[in-house]
């Protein structure tokens, strides 16, 4: 699958790096999959079953008031597609399975999740993380 790159980042790979620094902090970096969106049946303990509107949003997806820009969802592409996303960025270092899922923060990753938590305690959303991570 296609690398997502940065830029394109929205409300969903942010809101997994934030719960991934939890992770780290206090899990060991250990994921719990009964937390992930996961798109294949074998690895997923979920009773319900994938459906394309569970897929990744990106930036872009959420527009004014309740409107999407649906073309911003890719249907297939789930937490495990964005912690390699993460990897391929560098952020993540990815140190578990598909069925025991477990990364690391990288000192990039340490400080973009940084930046992503004063973003959340000054009151800004996954969401908005999107236009001003890079400043």
């Amino acid at each position: 699958m296609k690398t997502i790159k940065i830029k394109d980042w929205g409300k969903d790979h942010w809101s997994l790096l934030a719960y991934i620094e939890y992770r780290c902090v206090n899990h060991k970096g250990i994921l719990d999959k009964s937390h992930l969106r996961i798109s294949n049946p074998a690895v997923s303990v979920s009773p319900v079953s994938w459906k394309p509107e569970y897929g990744t949003r990106l930036k872009g997806f959420f527009l004014e008031g309740e409107n999407r820009d649906l073309t911003r969802q890719l249907p297939n592409h789930d937490d495990l597609d964005c912690i390699e996303d993460f990897e391929e960025t560098g952020i993540v270092k990815n140190t578990g399975t598909g069925f025991n899922p477990a990364c690391l923060l990288t000192k990039k990753g340490k400080a973009l999740a940084s930046k992503l938590s004063s973003h959340k305690q000054d009151g800004g959303n996954f969401n908005g993380f999107a236009d001003v991570w890079d400043k």
